[in-house]
């Protein structure tokens, strides 16, 4: 969210009849979530988060073969792993870190229903009208998820994909958002969490992503990844590139952001001690996702 904070808790309405598309919910964070948020993003250095989310927004798809294709086989294979966990029944799900919809519109093309909430005012519009062109019925909002005490209700699963966590870089901004994420889930409910292998990672610290070329009926466009190390922390900054081809040549289209290789014990530690319990790592040779994932039970939230 932007950072001119409104200190008032509960639920604002904002963007009416603008090009930003329909009003939607924007969830605002109690004093005490801002000044940590705030702190930690001071510390940090990690405001650019946003600006990567916005900027992206629009060419997200890009950076894969077939993005409808994309929703439908994520969507199948989380289903999955949800439904092995909790067998029956409708699943109410919350997705608090959609970006542009991915996992959130396949969920819900599998019947679920799916609450979704982003960070990036720019991908949950975006995420809005792929919903709508999908034909999926997901109910959006903005809300960052190290403050989601104002989104209503709890769900039976939480989830975040894509390796949104590792944009948090300390303990305490990481512990901070699994609170939160705890705080929005069921007694007895569940979180899913798919992250990057930073242990496997960080035995030779890539310095990027290969090149990778797609060619669709919009024309050729190549993507990949350069990955800038600190020297002092497990730290890295992205930068994400997408040439498209047109009729004078190419058109470069750059992001950047930051993460922290996370290990997995850190990861698991923390959640410990955020309340859950019943932890699991599974690897995309044994699920079909892309990235490895942690499953996790929730204890009583009181």
């Amino acid at each position: 969210m932007p950072r001119k904070w409104i200190l008032e808790t509960g639920k604002a309405r904002q963007w009416k009849g603008s090009r930003c598309g329909p009003a939607r919910d924007v969830y605002l964070p109690t004093l005490r979530r801002i000044l940590s948020i705030v702190m930690n993003d001071i510390k940090d250095g990690s405001g650019s988060v946003l600006e990567f989310y916005d900027g992206l927004a629009d060419s997200y798809h890009l950076i894969g073969a077939n993005w409808d294709e994309m929703v439908r086989t994520q969507g199948q294979i989380l289903d999955k792993l949800i439904r092995g966990i909790l067998p029956s029944g409708p699943i109410k799900i919350l997705d608090c870190s959609c970006g542009i919809g991915t996992q959130a519109i396949g969920l819900a093309l599998q019947g679920h229903e799916v609450r979704a909430t982003d960070l990036s005012p720019k991908a949950i519009a975006r995420a809005e009208l792929e919903a709508a062109r999908l034909e999926a019925s997901v109910s959006f909002g903005v809300a960052d998820f190290r403050c989601l005490e104002n989104v209503a209700g709890r769900y039976d699963a939480v989830i975040s994909c894509d390796n949104s966590l590792p944009h948090l870089l300390t303990e305490g901004d990481l512990l901070l958002a699994l609170e939160s994420i705890r705080s929005k889930s069921k007694a007895e409910g569940m979180v899913l969490f798919s992250i990057r292998d930073y242990d496997k990672i960080l035995e030779t610290k890539p310095t990027g992503m290969l090149p990778r070329t797609f060619q669709d009926r919009g024309g050729k466009r190549i993507y990949f990844q350069t990955w800038d190390w600190s020297d002092k922390s497990p730290v890295y900054k992205v930068s994400l590139y997408i040439l498209c081809e047109i009729d004078s040549g190419w058109e470069t289209k750059s992001f950047v952001t930051t993460y922290r290789a996370w290990r997995r014990d850190e990861i698991s530690v923390l959640m410990v001690g955020a309340g859950f319990d019943q932890l699991r790592w599974l690897f995309p040779q044994e699920t079909g996702y892309y990235q490895p994932v942690v499953i996790a039970r929730v204890g009583n939230t009181g």
